[in-house]
């Protein structure tokens, strides 16, 4: 069975359903450890309580914008939790406002998946699979390359390595070439 790790951890808000639902399901299957908040109270008082890699905001909402929850935020602790922005409009004041917080990034919608994740991804650790049938071998790599900064994902199987090679674009693999099955690819 594959093992993906959850390193990065990321915090959806937006007020559409559908909106959070497939982010949450898209950044789960890259590996990522999501969470998710209906609106910007409850964003407010879960990265009070959590630290979180990224914070991807909807400008948008309708009890508090996604500027209210980085600005109330930044008063009431330090954190190092990267903002990415999106909005369906186009205003330039609440883009400024964002960047002048201290925003990673600011980006229209319709949601571009793919930007986010490489946003992500360039900040928070290459991605690299680990397919090794040696339980021990592969958790100390695993466990080397996650405390440099790696996104790892874990598989002992060949199967399962070859289900993951076609869901993420890994920059490195590191493959058990002994595995049962190998010589039969």
């Amino acid at each position: 069975m594959t093992k993906k790790t959850k390193y990065i951890s990321v915090l959806v808000v937006d007020d559409h359903p559908a909106i959070r639902s497939t982010m949450m399901d898209i950044l789960n299957e890259e590996g990522f450890a999501a969470s998710q908040a209906v609106n910007g109270h409850e964003a407010l008082d879960m990265c009070n309580e959590n630290e979180y890699d990224f914070v991807l905001l909807d400008v948008q909402m309708p009890d508090m914008n996604g500027i209210e929850v980085l600005s109330k935020l930044r008063e009431s602790k330090e954190t190092k939790t990267k903002f990415i922005f999106f909005s369906a409009y186009s205003v330039p004041e609440l883009e400024e406002q964002a960047l002048a917080l201290g925003s990673y990034a600011f980006l229209r919608k319709p949601i571009k998946v793919e930007k986010i994740i490489s946003l992500i991804r360039d900040k928070r650790g290459i991605p690299i699979l680990i397919q090794l049938a040696d339980d021990h071998m592969r958790k100390c790599l695993g466990n080397l390359l996650k405390d440099r900064g790696y996104q790892v994902v874990e598989t002992k199987n060949l199967d399962d390595a070859l289900i993951q090679l076609r869901q993420i674009n890994y920059a490195c693999i590191v493959y058990d070439s002994d595995s049962p099955g190998a010589e039969q690819e």
